[in-house]
């Protein structure tokens, strides 16, 4: 049987936040990561000209960095308690990730299948976080 004193529970308690914290940014590195794979190398995002890619925005409760890898910087200072926040600055973003069918105002027509590189990454979260989980177990 095992005894715990309140040292051994306190020392459990701060490995137990240190390794929720790092599940966390784990997991949210791995939803940037798959929604930002080009379809080229297996994921969902379009690339033309690289210009949708480019303008992906990350940070941490209101901040944002732009740029490709910018949630790298995030989740570096990710705490518990912090909102997490991404997306995609370009015009057409939405128009690639859920689709366009009709006239835009500029009386352009166009027929565009959604992508969806960020709610299929959104949707693997469960997936992320329990592979993350059982890396530290």
């Amino acid at each position: 049987m095992t005894v715990y004193s309140f040292a051994n529970i306190g020392a459990w308690s701060e490995k137990a936040k240190r390794n929720a914290i790092l599940v966390a940014r784990q997991s949210i590195q791995d939803v940037c990561e798959d929604a930002q794979r080009t379809k080229s190398t297996g994921g969902r995002m379009p690339v033309d000209t690289g210009f949708l890619r480019n303008s992906f925005t990350a940070g941490v409760d209101g901040a944002a960095l732009s740029g490709d890898v910018a949630y790298l910087a995030a989740i570096n200072g990710l705490q518990i308690g912090d909102t997490f926040n991404a997306g995609w600055t370009a015009a057409y973003a939405r128009r690639m990730e859920y689709g366009f069918v009709g006239q835009d105002s500029l009386g352009r027509f166009y027929n565009t299948p959604g992508n969806f590189f960020m709610g299929g990454a959104i949707m693997r979260w469960p997936a992320f976080v329990a592979a993350n989980a059982a890396k530290l177990k």
